[in-house]
C-alpha cells in the first residue's frame, strides 16, 4: 500500500466507482462508456463483463455488492438502483422508498461480520509511532506524516 509493486489490472475502462468482493477477490465496476458491468480477478485474470445491457453502467454513480448480487446506482435516475447476480443473470430494479429528492450517488452495503483480514499494521500499528502501511508477504513500511521534522520513518 505504499505505491510500491503497483500492478494495473485494467486499462480503456471509464469507472467513476469500484467495489472489491472479498470471497471471490474480485474487483467490480460500472463503465460508464460502454454501459457495461465488468469485473475482473485481484490476480488480473479473468476479466469478464458480468452485464452487456447497454444502458447498465450508463451514468453509473456508484456500485456494491451484497448476497450475490452487484448493485449500481445512476445519475439519471432518482427512484431507482439496479442490479444484477455476480453470474450476469436476473437484472433487477429496486424501487426507494417514497419521500427522498435527488440522485442517489453513492451506495454501500455493510457486512453484517467484517472479512477477517489481518496484516503487519494490525497490531499496535506494526510499532510505527504515525503511519504504518501494509506491504505484501505480511511486511510493513512506516511513514512520517508531511511536514513532521521531528519524525523518522
Amino acid at each position: 500500500m505504499d505505491g510500491s509493486n503497483r500492478q494495473v489490472l485494467v486499462t480503456g475502462v471509464f469507472a467513476r466507482s469500484l467495489t472489491l468482493d472479498y470471497e471471490a477477490n474480485d474487483l467490480y465496476w460500472p463503465d460508464h462508456d460502454k454501459g457495461y458491468i465488468e469485473c475482473i480477478s485481484l490476480n488480473g485474470g479473468g476479466k469478464r463483463i458480468v452485464s452487456a445491457q447497454g444502458s447498465a453502467g450508463t451514468d453509473s454513480a456508484g456500485i456494491s455488492l451484497s448476497g450475490g448480487r452487484v448493485y449500481w446506482t445512476s445519475y439519471s435516475s432518482t427512484g431507482t438502483v439496479n442490479s444484477i447476480t455476480k453470474s450476469g443473470s436476473a437484472m433487477k430494479q429496486h424501487s426507494l422508498p417514497a419521500g427522498r429528492s435527488g440522485y442517489l450517488v453513492a451506495i454501500v452495503f455493510v457486512p453484517e461480520q467484517c472479512p477477517k483480514l489481518s496484516n503487519a499494521c494490525a497490531v499496535s500499528n506494526g510499532g510505527c509511532p504515525f503511519i504504518c502501511l501494509p506491504l505484501p508477504g505480511n511486511n510493513k513500511k512506516c511513514v512520517c506524516p508531511d511536514g513532521n521534522s521531528s519524525c523518522t520513518s
